[in-house]
This record gives C-alpha cells, structure tokens and sequence, in this order.
C-alpha cells in the first residue's frame, strides 16, 4: 500500500472539570468527550525520506507546527522507517475551535503511517505517542466515546446514548488553549465527577445528567468573549436542550432531541461571522 485515504474526526467535551494544576505544568482533568461526524480528510502518500505536510486552509500551518507533521515525524524517527511520507489535509474543522480538529489529524496520521507501512503497532504504543504529542490526540484513538482523566492521557472508552442532534456554532474569535488553563480558579477541596456510566446508556438519564454537566473554561471565556453567553442563549431559546462550550472554545454546541428542530434552528442562525455545523455523535473511528 503506497496511498490511503482517512476521515478525522471532531470532538466536543460533553462535560470539562479542572481538578487541580500538576507538577508537570499540565492540569488535572476529568472530562466525557464525544467525538462528532464533522470531519477532516487527510491523504497520506508514500514518499522516499521526510515529512510533507499540505492543507486547503490557508491559516493551517504546514511545518513543525502542525501536530499531523509532529506525529508523522515521531513516528518514522521512533520506528527507524526509511522512508517518508506526505500529508494532504482537507479541512472543514474550524481551526482552534475547541473541536480537536489538529489533534484528530494526528491521531489519524499515527494510524495511517502504521498502515501505510504495515508496522502493527500496539495500540499501548500508539497511545504513548500520542501522548508526547498533545493532551488530546490519545482519545482519537479509540472509541467515539471515552471518559478521560488525567492531563488526558487516562483513557475509559465507553458506551452512552448517542441519538441526538447537535448544532455547533464557532463565532470567529480567537481563544489561547494555554490562557484558559492560566485565568481558571480551581477549588483546593474539589474532586472529580463520578459518572455512573452504565446510567448514561438510558436515554432519560444521560438527558438529566447532560443538564447538569459544566465545562470549568467556560466561565473565563465568556467574560472575555461574551458572544459565547450569547450563542448558549440562543440555542436554548431555540429548544436546545442544552448548551455549552467545548474545551477551550470558542465553538458552543446545543444539543436537540429532534432532527427537524436542529435543521431550524441551524439555518436561522447563518450569518456572516459565525460557522454552522449540524453534526451527530458517532460511535468510533472511521
């Protein structure tokens, strides 16, 4: 095989909580994420030596930057490979969007280059380096639902109930991952949620428990960004059944019970600064 072809991905974080700052500079979380069918497609290509990356976005970097070529770089160097390969990213994720999206490229890049050149890596050894990539990457290479701890590196793939809608909404401001972590206040006596995951498979349980799920970098966001508390507004007010914002935004969700309503709802929202996207969980990888 000398070419494949891969879908990557989206995600939203269900619930984020921020238990405490590490030793390490990372933070403690606890988070139940979800990922989406709003994808990337990435062409990976044979090539003699080195890494090429190529996107369609103009603002998506194609260096060192770029954690599909930091993932394709550790794992040809980690693995002694002789030769190379070439990235091709046709992105429709938003970027820095609170979505995933570079850490869904990479993870599918890990999984292509294993592919691509037959190695059969361990899944063990795809998650170690994933980890050394980024917070993130380590849940795109398993199920679509995972509970994560850690600094994201504890991964509890799970199943709960999946048959709803979502409406994203990515206003176009810029958020710092890295200033979020910095300006939220952590509670010295806070523990993580304990989430009854056997519960979250009924379709009126995981309902009640969505509304009471928060994402602890909303609230230092939102008083920077305050159109973030807008958007949730108005998907509530639009039959949301809840909202909120993923990882570090600025992207908020509304989650709807119906098909129909979401299809509304998601079309009264288009206007000229906000990307709309109307997505549905999905079980794993493609």
């Amino acid at each position: 095989m000398d070419k494949l072809t891969l879908k990557s991905p989206a995600k939203i974080n269900l619930f984020l909580e921020i238990l405490k700052k590490r030793d390490d500079g990372y933070h403690e979380i606890v988070s139940l994420i979800q990922a989406v069918d709003l994808y990337d497609e990435l062409v990976l290509q044979k090539r003699k030596k080195g890494v090429m990356v190529a996107c369609d976005h103009p603002d998506c970097p194609a260096d060192e930057s770029n954690l599909a070529f930091q993932a394709a770089s550790l794992l040809l160097e980690q693995e002694k490979i002789k030769g190379g390969v070439s990235i091709h990213i046709k992105k429709r994720i938003p970027l820095a969007a609170g979505l995933g999206g570079g850490s869904s490229n990479a993870a599918a890049t890990l999984r292509g280059i294993d592919q691509l050149y037959q190695l059969q890596l361990t899944k063990e050894k795809l998650h170690a380096l994933a980890c050394r990539i980024g917070s993130d990457v380590p849940f795109f290479l398993y199920s679509g639902q995972t509970l994560i701890k850690g600094r994201g590196e504890k991964i509890e793939p799970i199943n709960i109930y999946r048959d709803y809608w979502l409406i994203l909404v990515c206003p176009q401001i810029k958020v710092s991952t890295k200033w979020a972590y910095q300006k939220v206040k952590i509670s010295l006596t806070k523990k993580g949620r304990e989430v009854s995951l056997t519960t979250l498979e009924n379709r009126s349980m995981f309902f009640n428990a969505l509304r009471s799920f928060r994402n602890d970098l909303e609230e230092v966001v939102n008083k920077r960004h305050p159109v973030i508390q807008k958007i949730k507004e108005i998907l509530e007010n639009s039959g949301a059944l809840k909202s909120s914002m993923s990882g570090s935004g600025p992207t908020v969700y509304g989650v709807f019970d119906r098909k129909p309503q979401a299809e509304e709802v998601a079309k009264k929202l288009l206007r000229g600064d906000w990307q709309i996207f109307l997505t549905q969980p999905i079980p794993g990888n493609i």
